[in-house]
């Protein structure tokens, strides 16, 4: 089946996400920050989020599958490789011999489990049980982060923080044996286990997918700052370099600072015209614009130029998008508030049809301003199976507005739920 993403807007077809499960039920508040959660969940409200959220992406037409069931379908299909599975999660993880083997004798669907959702538990001592390994990974909810898919190739990320690690190795894994994606080339890896022994101090380079987006125009634009860095973004762009559909990059220099992990929590696309951004941060002038380098693929010698704004580069590479204000334009502190709850992380279907965190008002007064149609998802007519029952018309602009008050409460947004594997766009090569 492949895959195919040269746009951050065309119309979705495929996206890959991973519902949050039992691996968010058994964090502890002792735990949450070593986690890079800022509060435990409730599990039972942050699950019907993501439930809403799935099926309003259905009613558009998109296929949307679980990394948790690709992981179990791909062991189930290639039972010989998960030995080097586990092979990696032991490098990077403790996992003492008699919990391998434990592990090694489950089937695949429980195996798939177990790698996500940690042991589960069961008899005397299970309390320390789900402790020890393989711990629960509640972070694969962003599964945006793990790697992504740039033209018909995939990036495997290697993750900041050593929690993390998990993630991409499990992706790649079932990138590696599904049938629907085996056939998947890599553009690159970043994802060789860091030895336990040493992830406090290596220095390995770490390259997460939230700050890597592709724009229909064949320019990919690359965060550098707290989770992905500039080592692991030279190496990228090399590797970038000489595509026959991509021409440009563009070096997004971010602060390294937990509010602004990833360059999607400052800047995404909405439409063909339109972005939606933190604007002290993004636009031209700004309080704390960041600056940008742009990177002609095409040309080996030619040095990078620098602008003073995102938004400056992007114009210098023909591409003049409006800035659509994160937490509106009246306020400052507004703007900040709704930067810290993902207001800037829209999530395009399709062209001018997002998905964004029914909290952030301001930011959808903002939308609403610009002539989307507000909707609630939570006020949504549904049926008995969960399936969104509301019809929506082919060319109107929609802010879809979903309720995420326990789902922002893990520290990302619409776009970090998602990897998208198959876009169709006007503007990509190929398509007409």
């Amino acid at each position: 089946m492949g895959v195919r993403v040269f746009s951050e807007i065309g119309d979705l077809k495929r996206v890959l996400v991973h519902a949050p499960g039992p691996e968010v039920d058994t964090m502890l508040p002792e735990d949450m920050h070593r986690m890079l959660f800022d509060d435990i969940l409730h599990g039972v409200r942050c699950r019907m989020e993501h439930r809403h959220f799935r099926a309003v992406l259905e009613a558009f037409g998109v296929e949307v599958v679980d990394l948790q069931d690709l992981l179990g379908e791909a062991l189930q299909e290639a039972p010989e490789a998960r030995g080097s599975l586990l092979d990696g999660v032991g490098a990077t993880e403790w996992l003492p011999p008699e919990r391998r083997a434990l592990l090694e004798g489950l089937e695949p669907t429980a195996l798939a489990r177990a790698l996500v959702e940690g042991m589960s538990p069961g008899g005397e001592g299970a309390d320390e049980l789900w402790r020890e390994a393989p711990l629960p990974v509640p972070n694969l909810l962003f599964s945006r982060d793990a790697g992504a898919v740039i033209g018909e190739e995939l990036v495997v990320s290697s993750m900041k923080a050593g929690v993390r690690q998990r993630e991409p190795l499990l992706l790649r894994f079932a990138f590696a044996h599904h049938p629907s994606l085996a056939g998947t080339r890599v553009l690159a890896d970043f994802s060789t286990p860091r030895p336990r022994s040493l992830t406090p101090t290596i220095a390995a380079p770490t390259i997460e997918g939230g700050d890597l987006l592709v724009l229909r125009e064949g320019i990919v634009l690359i965060g550098i700052g707290e989770r992905t860095m500039t080592a692991a973004a030279d190496r990228l762009v090399e590797r970038l370099r000489g595509h026959p559909h991509l021409r440009a990059a563009v070096l997004v220099f971010l602060p390294a600072a937990r509010r602004v992990m990833h360059l999607d929590t400052v800047f995404t696309r909405a439409s063909e015209h339109e972005c939606l951004v933190y604007a002290p941060m993004i636009c031209d002038g700004s309080l704390e614009s960041v600056s940008a380098v742009t990177v002609e693929l095409s040309d080996h010698a030619a040095p990078g130029r620098r602008y003073t704004s995102l938004l400056a580069a992007l114009r210098s590479l023909g591409v003049d998008l409006e800035p659509l204000h994160c937490g509106g334009r009246a306020s400052y502190v507004q703007q900040a508030r709704e930067q810290w709850t993902d207001g800037a992380n829209c999530f395009a279907i399709r062209p001018g049809v997002v998905v964004l965190y029914g909290r952030n008002r301001a930011t959808a007064e903002e939308l609403y301003e610009h002539g989307y149609e507000v909707v609630e998802v939570g006020g949504l007519p549904w049926d008995e199976h969960g399936r969104c029952l509301r019809s929506f018309k082919h060319g109107k602009r929609y802010a879809l507005l979903l309720d995420g008050h326990e789902l922002s409460r893990a520290r990302g947004g619409p776009r970090c739920m998602t990897m998208p594997l198959e876009r169709l766009d006007a503007g990509a090569p190929g398509v007409s």
